[in-house]
């Protein structure tokens, strides 16, 4: 720049100019600049102005102070090369009084002067005076000036080509200027000829060392530089302003007092930026607000649908040169907030209404003009803004996005997704029910988290329980309810926490709604209830009958297609098997078992679902630990819990874990009983009964291997109790290895129990 505006001396003037927001060094290398001409070229006269913002600044300041100072720097060579405009200079200057006679002198009671003839007055007063004595301008912020100040700087970059005069203007970024009309006239001017334009960009790490040891002397810890630099917007200013807030808390040459500075660098960040984003453009700030709001979802184009204006992409480029705004690695078009502590500091000025209002913003930049245009991530993105958003949108249009997002995280079986969105689509559907329909709708995402619930916590679990309340409360009480949904949630949910005479009445009623309406799963839950009620209470070949009419039920419902194929609910032909099994293996028919295991197997190891997956290989693994196949309960456990776990499905995690504990026992393994006791804790806090009998069996075999014969025989005593006070009779089925061992430590007390012996 010096290199350019030396060339003033010789009648080829510039203009130059320097760009970049507050902060980031502008005045200071004005001021450099200054210096340098003035050393380089004595004769070379600088006169400088500035443009302020607020109300009350009158047009024209930023020329009535240039005028000012070459009246007082050169006062009788400004007099005569003013004196031929007569009144004509007054808007600039109003104290001026010109000699009588001028020319375009319209008295004092005239109208105002034409403004072009004002703005060539004062040009051609410029010329003269830089003839005399090369002249440089340094107009400072000029992103504030008046739009007559603007048109006048226009007319003299291009009348000062040729003269020994030169412009330095300092600014913020064009696209930042809060008068976007302007931006014709000022990109004409930096179009121009012989002109130069600086724009400011961040600190490096070199820099921010030449600035500490500039500013606070050489042996500043090189850790200390390093976190100024890594916390630091990238201006000069908040860099000087953490070194000074550090250095009023210790001295920063100490090397004992390093760790303490250290932790203070990030205090003193947080200081700094509120000092900076209070200093930068209101386009920019609302952009950086939004993107606090957002992050880490910041993608460049809804980012500049959501500000608005032509000028977005162009305040996006100048966040990114500031080091306001990063490029996130990987994915294109997508951006980070780039200063380590600038969400924090920027949402905790925003009132919640605020936020919403920029979620809103967001979310309204996101959605396509048509819903079927849009793919299951930008969905999920939008659902997320719309929640953030909450009363700044009609809330009709956010439940139908959060219903979507529902069905997207249920499509890709991410359960606690799919549990937050479908939480979130009752809590608005509530607010907004004012209909049959509505309250159909609100029933039915009731429904649909209880599925979700049972598959994922266990059909005990208590939320579950209350969500099957909720969803009816308005109509009927869920006991009393004909909704064949409902009592087959109930009904299951009984079976699951050892209600076995409820569930059963619940399951006379589904028969009974089955046969009027012919409705499937009302059909097929009554036909489970039936048999379950059958196979707890020991009666087995009843129960197989049960369980073989739902097996051939299922699997004409499936062939017809009209099994519940909604997401989130079991197969039946796997839930039938899987008793089929149990019963047929008790009963003796070990063979049958066997291929019937293989069937369940085969069904489910191509399925999408993995709670059916789960389920055969829950069965599979019992029966294997029945028969003493450490390998094949292992197996079978193993590949249980790690489809479970990687689904979420707590529930079926805890029960895998009973039939696995119990093969790294036989196996040798320290931590099988630790798991199966972990596992019946676990199922205990979900209120899950079903098969408790069984597990304690398993836990007391594990025991009795392990040479712990106390606790197996604890473990043993409090199956009976189990067995008793629910009437499961059919853990004391003779064929049990845990029988055996009831027999061999408590065969007083087993025969004390009361009930069939099967």
């Amino acid at each position: 720049m010096v290199s350019a505006l030396a060339g003033t001396v010789t009648g080829r003037g510039h203009l130059a100019c320097v760009l970049g927001f507050s902060g980031f060094g502008k005045t200071h290398l004005v001021m450099e600049l200054v210096q340098r001409l003035r050393t380089q070229d004595g004769n070379i006269e600088t006169i400088q102005s500035g443009c302020y913002s607020g109300e009350g600044v009158p047009p024209y300041w930023l020329w009535t102070q240039v005028l000012r100072r070459l009246s007082a720097a050169r006062p009788e060579a400004f007099q005569a090369a003013a004196a031929p405009f007569g009144t004509l200079l007054t808007p600039l200057l109003p104290a001026w009084q010109a000699g009588q006679g001028a020319r375009g002198d319209h008295g004092t009671g005239g109208p105002p002067p034409d403004p072009f003839r004002t703005h060539d007055a004062l040009c051609e007063v410029l010329l003269t005076l830089a003839a005399q004595r090369p002249l440089v301008l340094l107009l400072e912020d000029v992103h504030w000036a008046d739009p007559a100040s603007l048109d006048l700087l226009r007319l003299l970059t291009t009348r000062r080509q040729g003269h020994p005069l030169s412009i330095v203007l300092t600014g913020w970024d064009l696209e930042a200027w809060p008068e976007h009309s302007r931006h014709g006239v000022v990109n004409e001017m930096f179009r121009g000829p012989n002109t130069k334009i600086l724009r400011l960009g961040t600190l490096t790490l070199p820099d921010v060392i030449a600035l500490v040891d500039a500013h606070a002397g050489p042996g500043v810890d090189p850790r200390i530089v390093d976190a100024l630099h890594a916390q630091a917007v990238g201006s000069p200013s908040s860099v000087l302003q953490m070194l000074s807030l550090l250095g009023e808390a210790r001295d920063l040459h100490d090397p004992d007092a390093t760790d303490e500075l250290l932790g203070l660098v990030a205090p003193c960040a947080r200081k700094a930026l509120r000092q900076e984003f209070a200093e930068l453009p209101d386009p920019v700030l609302r952009l950086l607000r939004l993107c606090a709001v957002v992050t880490p979802d910041i993608e460049v184009e809804p980012l500049c649908r959501a500000t608005g204006g032509n000028a977005a992409m162009a305040i996006v480029e100048s966040a990114v040169r500031h080091g306001l705004l990063a490029p996130v690695q990987g994915p294109t078009g997508r951006l980070r907030l780039a200063p380590p502590h600038a969400r924090d500091v920027l949402i905790g000025e925003l009132t919640d209404e605020e936020r919403q209002q920029l979620h809103a913003a967001y979310a309204n930049a996101l959605s396509p003009r048509l819903p079927e245009e849009c793919d299951p991530a930008r969905t999920d993105r939008i659902a997320h803004h719309m929640w953030g958003a909450r009363g700044a949108v009609p809330k009709e249009r956010a439940l139908h996005w959060f219903l979507r997002a529902a069905e997207n995280a249920g499509s890709r079986l991410a359960s606690e997704e799919r549990r937050l969105w479908l939480r979130r689509a009752i809590d608005v559907a509530e607010s907004v029910a004012d209909g049959a329909a509505d309250r159909d709708l609100e029933s039915r995402l009731h429904v649909e988290l209880v599925h979700l619930l049972g598959h994922v916590r266990g059909f005990g679990d208590v939320e579950a329980e209350t969500e099957i309340i909720r969803g009816h409360v308005l109509d009927t009480p869920p006991h009393s309810s004909d909704d064949p949904a409902v009592l087959s949630m109930l009904s299951v949910s009984l079976l699951v926490r050892g209600c076995y005479d409820e569930s059963r009445r619940l399951s006379a009623r589904l028969r009974s709604v089955a046969e009027r309406t012919d409705d499937p799963a009302a059909r097929l839950v009554a036909t489970y209830g039936e048999g379950m009620a059958l196979f707890i209470g020991g009666r087995l070949p009843d129960a197989l009958e049960a369980f073989g009419h739902g097996v051939e039920l299922s699997d004409r419902l499936a062939r017809e297609g009209r099994l519940p194929e909604r997401i989130y609910r079991p197969d039946p032909r796997v839930y039938f098997r899987g008793y089929d099994v149990l019963t047929r293996w008790l009963m003796g028919e070990r063979a049958a078992a066997a291929e019937q295991c293989r069937r369940l197997l085969r069904l489910t190891q191509c399925g999408r679902m993995p709670w059916d997956r789960v389920h055969a290989l829950y069965v599979n693994a019992v029966v294997a630990a029945w028969e003493g196949d450490v390998e094949s309960a292992h197996s079978f456990g193993t590949e249980g819990v790690e489809l479970s776990v990687k689904h979420g499905l707590s529930y079926w995690t805890a029960m895998l874990h009973v039939p696995l504990g119990w093969a790294l026992t036989h196996a040798g393994r320290q931590e099988g009983i630790p798991k199966m006791r972990n596992a019946l804790t676990e199922m205990r806090l979900s209120r899950t009964k079903l098969h408790l009998p069984l597990h304690l069996g398993l836990l007391a075999q594990a025991q009795h291997h392990a040479g712990q014969r106390e606790g197996a025989v604890d473990t043993l005593r409090t199956m009976l109790a189990v067995v008793e006070h629910q009437r499961e009779y059919v853990y004391l089925n003779s064929a049990l290895p845990a029988t055996h061992l009831v027999d061999r430590f408590l065969g007083k007390e087993m025969r004390e129990v009361t009930g069939p012996r099967v």
